[in-house]
């Protein structure tokens, strides 16, 4: 993450973009608090309709579209009903900073702030449970992190899960355990979650969401030289 007043300056075309795109997302709240995804077009790449994806942007639809609304002064962060996806700050290097890592709402969560350091997610498969706030940094560089809980995931499907994040850069794998559901799919401001560890739509999230233009809030940031450790590390 850069600091906010260069991210502005950064994200100025893009955000001049959005504005002129002139779209109107979908609003239909889902039974978890999200909207179904809704491939509306904003000049960046719309996702493919995958069922059961939860959108968190509510009214915006995405990144570009919300980012763009602060910005104009429309509406801030806080006023949005998920507003981590509109916080992107540095908790590890807040004056006063607790020496803890964030809390997240949503577990596994999809964005908010983060500590400073993202994971390794260069098709990373990790064998025991990570940081939150180094996989939600990772998730800001534009990867899509894929939980597993291992009470509810076979090893035979976890390795075949493996097989669909090893060698996909801006993607990563960990257990989460006591996540509620067999595989969870989160990128920047949406999920996917399905209890069957084979279901071909894991494999169509993947492809859609890693590195899609319109939910990717560091551009060109890159998944390679963050931490490999996990929580066992600590």
């Amino acid at each position: 993450m850069r600091p906010l007043r260069s991210r502005w300056s950064a994200l100025a075309p893009l955000l001049a973009l959005a504005a002129l795109a002139a779209c109107t997302p979908s609003s239909d709240p889902s039974s978890n608090g999200g909207a179904a995804a809704d491939p509306v077009t904003t000049g960046q790449d719309a996702p493919a309709e995958i069922e059961g994806v939860e959108n968190f942007y509510g009214e915006y639809g995405d990144y570009v579209t919300v980012m763009a609304a602060i910005q104009s002064g429309e509406i801030t962060a806080e006023d949005l009903e998920h507003p981590f996806v509109a916080q992107q700050d540095h908790v590890d290097v807040a004056t006063g900073w607790n020496g803890q890592p964030p809390v997240y709402d949503l577990k596994p969560p999809v964005g908010g702030n983060h500590l400073s350091a993202w994971q390794t997610c260069t098709g990373s498969v990790y064998g025991a449970p990570l940081v939150d706030g180094h996989a939600v940094h990772s998730m800001e560089h534009g990867a899509v992190w894929l939980t597993y809980d291992p009470e509810l995931v076979e090893p035979a499907a976890v390795e075949a899960l493996a097989l669909l994040i090893q060698n996909r850069d801006y993607s990563l794998m960990s257990p989460y355990p006591g996540q509620g559901v067999a595989v969870s799919l989160q990128s920047w401001g949406n999920r996917y979650q399905t209890d069957d560890p084979a279901d071909q739509a894991i494999e169509s999230y993947l492809d859609e969401y890693v590195l899609n233009d319109r939910f990717n809030p560091e551009a060109m940031a890159t998944c390679a030289g963050g931490v490999n450790t996990t929580i066992e590390d600590q």
